[in-house]
C-alpha cells in the first residue's frame, strides 16, 4: 500500500481566530494530519457530523457559542462521546479547566500553542483513542457472541465470598440485577436440589486439585422452570501463588440437552408405539442374561408376529395399521402389568415383563424369573386372548391374532442373538400350525435353516452368473425438484429363487460373509455407471452406495476402493458411501481412521436411516461426514403427527448447525414434499418421484426431467 493510500488522522480545529487556523495547517499538515477548519461552534458541530474527525481542538473564547457549549454539543452527537477533544484556553485558570472537563473535554492546551509538543500529544491521543475504540468493539462483539451462545462469565472472590456475574448470567438464571445479590449461597440456592452436592463437590475439587473443571447440572430459573447449564471453573492465583479467586463461564445448554434426549429416544424407542426398539430390547435382554446367570434363574423370550397384518394394511391403509400397532402394544403392556400383580397369588408366576417392537408387526416379550416353562405358555395364551378381542378403529371393527414363538434360557440359548433367533424360528413354526398358535423352540424347527443353506449355495453363483442388479432411486433437490443423483439398491434375479429384494437375501449375506463379494460388486458397478454417466453428459449426478459393517471393517476395504476408482477413472466427489449409525459406533477409533482415508480420496460420506440407531451428537461432530439421511419412519406421518414434525425439524436444525447436508427418504405425498420445501432440507427421495428402477429406465427418467 502506498503512503498516499493510508488515511491521515483528521483534526477538526474550531476557533474564530484565522491566524490559529493558518498555524495549525502549517504545523499539523507537515506532521501528517489532515485539517478541517470551523470558525464558530455551530460550524464546528456540523463539521464533526460531516467529517467524523479523529481529534478536535476547540477554543473556549468564541462569539455566539463558546467552547464549553460547543464541547457539550459535540458530545451529544451520535459518535461524539469518545472522540478526544482538547480545549484551547488563554490561561491556566482552574475554574475554566474544571468547567472544560465538566463539558466533556478530554484535555486542554494553553495559548500560545507549543506546536511541537501539541503534535506529540495529538499523536498519542489519536493512537489511544483507536486502541480504546478497538477494545470497545471487541467487547461489544464478545458480548453479542455470548448472548448468541447464551454464555456468561463469572468470578468468585475467595476472601470476601463476593460473586461477580456478567449480564448474560443474570439472563440465564432469570434474575434481576437490582434485587438479586450474587453470592455463593444465593447461587447454590438456584441450583436444582438434587444437583447441589454435585456442584459443591465440583468447586471443592477445583480448589483442592488446582485444575480446571467443567460440570453440567440443572438450575431453577426465576420463573420456576428447570434449565440445564454447563459451567467451567478455573482458579486465579496472585503473585505469591496463593489462591484468590475462582473464575469461569456458565452456558445455557437446555436446547442441546433436549436434542440429545430426543436423539437418544429415537435410538432406543419405536416411533409408532413408543415401545423399546430392537437395540433397546437387546440391551434389556443382555442385562437379563447377566442377572439370570449370576442368580441361576430362568426366563423366556417370546417372539410375536401379528396374523393378517398385511391384509389389514392393504384393506384399510397404513394409518389404520399404525393405530392397530399402537392398540396391540397398549394391550400387551397393560395386560402383562396386570398379570404381574395378580400372578403373585397364583401357582404360576411370570412376574415382570418387558415388551418391545422389533419392526413391522413383530413384537418381543421378555418374561423374567420363570418358576417353570409352563408359565411362558400361560403368558402366550393370555396374550392371544388380549389380542383376539375386536378392536374398533376408524369406525371399523378389526379382528387380529398373533403367532408366538417361545425360547427358554438356558436350554434354547445362552446369548441374546441365539435366544432371539430361536424364538423367531419357533414363531414361524407356530404360523405354519395355523393362526393364533404358540410353539416352543426345538431342534426339528431347523428345517428353516436348511432352506437358508439352499439360498446360501445359490448366493455363491450370483456374481459369477451375473445375477445381481443395481436399481436406482432418484434423489432430487428439495426446492427445485431437480435430479441431483440416485441411491443404488441391490436386487437379485435368481433363476431358482426368482426376483429377490435386499431384505430377502442381504441379512443372510451378512451372516455368511457373502456381503463382502456383493458389496465389492456394487462399488464396481456404481463406478462403472458413473463413468458411463460422464460419457453421456450425466456426470453431475451422484450415486450413493450402502455399506455393511462387515464390508467396511475389512482391512482390504480402502485399498479395494482405491483400485476401483483408478480402474474407472471417475471423480470420487460423485460417489457417496452410506453407513448406518450402528456401523459408525462399532469401533470409533478404527472407523475414524477409515473415514478419514475415504475423505482424503474425495468420497462423500453419509449416515443412512438417521435417528433409528445409535444416534449421538458426539459422532456427528467428530467424524468427517457430509450428510445425513432422515429415516422414512419420521417422514411417513410428517404432516399429520406433530411429534414427527418436531423431530424432523430438530434433526434439520442439528444438521445445519453442524454444516451437514440433509436428505429426507421415503417421501410419498405432495404434502410431505411441501413441508420439506419450507425447511432447510437439501434433498428428498421417495416414491413420489420414482421407485427404484433399472438403469435403462433411469436414463429415460433423467431425459424426461
Amino acid at each position: 500500500m502506498n503512503q498516499s493510500e493510508i488515511a491521515l488522522p483528521v483534526v477538526l480545529v474550531i476557533d474564530d481566530d484565522q491566524t490559529l487556523h493558518l498555524w495549525a495547517k502549517w504545523h499539523l499538515s507537515a506532521a501528517g494530519f489532515e485539517i478541517v477548519s470551523a470558525i464558530n461552534g455551530h460550524e464546528g458541530i456540523d463539521a464533526f457530523k460531516k467529517h467524523s474527525p479523529d481529534i478536535i481542538l476547540v477554543d473556549i473564547e468564541m462569539p455566539e457559542m463558546d467552547g464549553f457549549a460547543t464541547c457539550s454539543g459535540i458530545r451529544s452527537v451520535p459518535g461524539g462521546s469518545n472522540t478526544p477533544l482538547l480545549m484551547v484556553t488563554g490561561t491556566e485558570d482552574a475554574e475554566r479547566i474544571e468547567k472544560s472537563y465538566l463539558a466533556g473535554a478530554t484535555d486542554f492546551i494553553v495559548k500560545p500553542v507549543n506546536w511541537q509538543v501539541l503534535i506529540h500529544r495529538l499523536r498519542y491521543m489519536v493512537k489511544a483513542s483507536k486502541v480504546f475504540l478497538q477494545l470497545e468493539r471487541s467487547e461489544s462483539r464478545l458480548s453479542k457472541a455470548q448472548q448468541m451462545a447464551r454464555l456468561g462469565h463469572w468470578e468468585l472472590n475467595i476472601v470476601d465470598n463476593k460473586l461477580y456475574w456478567s449480564d448474560e448470567i443474570y439472563k440465564i438464571f432469570q434474575q434481576d440485577r437490582g434485587s438479586f445479590t450474587p453470592d455463593q449461597a444465593g447461587f447454590l440456592n438456584l441450583v436444582h436440589a438434587s444437583d447441589r452436592l454435585y456442584v459443591e463437590e465440583g468447586f471443592d475439587k477445583v480448589i483442592k486439585n488446582g485444575t480446571a473443571l467443567t460440570i453440567e447440572y440443572r438450575i431453577i430459573t426465576g420463573t420456576g422452570k428447570q434449565h440445564f447449564v454447563g459451567q467451567q471453573i478455573e482458579i486465579v492465583k496472585n503473585q505469591k501463588n496463593e489462591l484468590v479467586a475462582l473464575t469461569g463461564t456458565i452456558q445455557d445448554i437446555t436446547e442441546r440437552k433436549d436434542h440429545e434426549n430426543q436423539v437418544r429416544h429415537l435410538a432406543y424407542y419405536d416411533g409408532i408405539t413408543g415401545l423399546p426398539n430392537r437395540t433397546c430390547f437387546l440391551e434389556i435382554l443382555s442385562t437379563a442374561l447377566e442377572l439370570a446367570k449370576r442368580n441361576e434363574r430362568r426366563f423366556a423370550v417370546l417372539f410375536l408376529d401379528l396374523d393378517g397384518f398385511k391384509g389389514i394394511n392393504d384393506s384399510y391403509g397404513h394409518h389404520v395399521g399404525d393405530l392397530l400397532l399402537k392398540e396391540i402394544s397398549r394391550r400387551l403392556t397393560e395386560g402383562l402389568r396386570r398379570s404381574d400383580i395378580t400372578s403373585r397369588y397364583l401357582t404360576h408366576q411370570y412376574y415382570s415383563a418387558d415388551v418391545a417392537r422389533l419392526g413391522g408387526d413383530e413384537f418381543t416379550i421378555l418374561l423374567n424369573e420363570l418358576t417353570q416353562p409352563e408359565d411362558a405358555a400361560i403368558a402366550a395364551r393370555n396374550i392371544h386372548q388380549w389380542i383376539s378381542e375386536p378392536i374398533l378403529l376408524e369406525n371399523q371393527k378389526i379382528y387380529s391374532g398373533a403367532s408366538i414363538g417361545i425360547a427358554l434360557f438356558p436350554q434354547d440359548g445362552e446369548d441374546s442373538e441365539t435366544l432371539l433367533k430361536n424364538a423367531d424360528v419357533a414363531m414361524y413354526h407356530a404360523k405354519k400350525k395355523g393362526k393364533g398358535n404358540y410353539q416352543f423352540f426345538h431342534d426339528s424347527m431347523n428345517i428353516k435353516a436348511k432352506k437358508r443353506m439352499e439360498m446360501e449355495n445359490y448366493m455363491h453363483q450370483a456374481v459369477t452368473n451375473n445375477e445381481l442388479r443395481l436399481y436406482y432411486q432418484p434423489v432430487v433437490n428439495a426446492v427445485s425438484s431437480q435430479l441431483i443423483g440416485a441411491e443404488a439398491l441391490m436386487r437379485w434375479e435368481s433363476p431358482q429363487l426368482g426376483f429377490l429384494y435386499p431384505d430377502d437375501f442381504i441379512p443372510l449375506a451378512e451372516e455368511n460373509g457373502m456381503i463382502l463379494t456383493f458389496g465389492e460388486w456394487a462399488i464396481h458397478e456404481a463406478c462403472r455407471q458413473l463413468k458411463d454417466w460422464q460419457q453421456r453428459d450425466m456426470g453431475h449426478l451422484s450415486i450413493a452406495v450402502n455399506l455393511s459393517s462387515l464390508q467396511f471393517n475389512q482391512i482390504s476395504f480402502v485399498p479395494m476402493v482405491k483400485a476401483i476408482l483408478n480402474q474407472y477413472q471417475v471423480d470420487p466427489a460423485f460417489l457417496v458411501f452410506e453407513l448406518t449409525e450402528t456401523v459408525i459406533m462399532a469401533d470409533s477409533e478404527k472407523i475414524l481412521g477409515t473415514l478419514l482415508e475415504l475423505k482424503e480420496m474425495g468420497i462423500k460420506l453419509s449416515i443412512d436411516d438417521f435417528g433409528t440407531g445409535y444416534s449421538s451428537l458426539s459422532y456427528l461432530k467428530r467424524f468427517p461426514l457430509d450428510s445425513i439421511k432422515i429415516d422414512q419412519s419420521f417422514i411417513k406421518e410428517l404432516t399429520s403427527n406433530a411429534e414427527d414434525a418436531a423431530i424432523v425439524t430438530a434433526i434439520l436444525a442439528l444438521a445445519r448447525a453442524l454444516n451437514l447436508n440433509t436428505i429426507a427418504e421415503g417421501v410419498e405425498t405432495a404434502q410431505q414434499k411441501r413441508f420439506l420445501e419450507n425447511t432447510t432440507c437439501g434433498a428428498i427421495q421417495g416414491n413420489l418421484f420414482a421407485k427404484p428402477m433399472p438403469m435403462a429406465e433411469f436414463r429415460k427418467y433423467w431425459h424426461s426431467h
